[in-house]
């Protein structure tokens, strides 16, 4: 902290004693009080309940905030399979349960370095039983890349809007598929980039920068039906509506 970091991501942290947690913070805080100190935690983080005890992570005297895998399991599964019903009980869950200066603060990834591509995972075979040789050399065709390609952008969108901070895994945004680790690792493919998806992810970007109400704004489900989903986010000074569609064909707005 002194040399310049601004915060901390504990691996495992469901692994960690409270203890060490309560300890750890105390110092972190003590050094710089608006450091981060952020968790993996892949259940829900309040009331995860692991080595014989009910954790506190989201009490105040532990973590400021967790990885979001609840909403990368709801984001994942409505753009893979194209049913939104679901997704709104996935998200309210979390939201109901976690303080909001815990949700403005959510890492929302959609990927991480112990799952599979978000690409692989949305427009691949399942790669469940199977063994590392034929991970090692399955590649996505051209029309399962492609197809790859759009619903990533679904999913992208999705991420980019719920509550919380996107965390973009390395090379989702230029198109890289690999499955499990450590086919999920392999260097970024400088030069060779997805240049349309590239692009698109610099749009979310610039949106997200740009978009009062995807800072902390309120979260409202519209629908979720017939393959659509439909959300707003609601701040002070602005107003942002989400429309979804897994649908094959196009649907009309008005």
């Amino acid at each position: 902290l002194k040399a310049g970091v601004r915060g901390w991501r504990l691996d495992v942290a469901d692994e960690l004693p409270d203890k060490f947690l309560d300890e750890f913070r105390k110092a972190i805080k003590e050094e710089k009080e608006d450091a981060l100190l952020l968790g993996e935690v892949w259940e829900d983080a309040s009331n995860k309940f692991s080595y014989g005890a009910r954790r506190r992570y989201l009490q105040g005297a532990q973590l400021d905030s967790v990885m979001n895998y609840p909403f990368a399991d709801a984001v994942l599964h409505f753009v893979r399979t194209g049913i939104p019903e679901g997704f709104t009980d996935k998200i309210m869950n979390i939201l109901e349960n976690y303080p909001k200066c815990v949700t403005d603060v959510l890492m929302n990834h959609i990927g991480t370095h112990d799952t599979v591509r978000a690409i692989n995972f949305l427009a691949g075979e399942s790669c469940e039983y199977r063994d590392r040789l034929w991970q090692s050399g399955r590649k996505l065709s051209s029309f399962e890349y492609e197809r790859g390609v759009r619903l990533m952008k679904i999913a992208s969108v999705i991420q980019y809007t719920l509550p919380g901070v996107p965390s973009l895994y390395y090379g989702d945004e230029a198109g890289m598929e690999g499955y499990k680790d450590p086919f999920n690792r392999v260097c970024y493919p400088w030069g060779n980039e997805n240049k349309e998806l590239l692009a698109w992810y610099k749009a979310l970007g610039e949106m997200r920068k740009n978009t009062d109400c995807l800072k902390d704004g309120l979260y409202h489900t519209v629908s979720e039906t017939m393959g659509c989903l439909a959300y707003v986010r609601t701040g002070k000074k602005d107003e942002l509506m989400v429309i979804a569609n897994r649908n094959e064909h196009e649907i009309d707005y008005v």
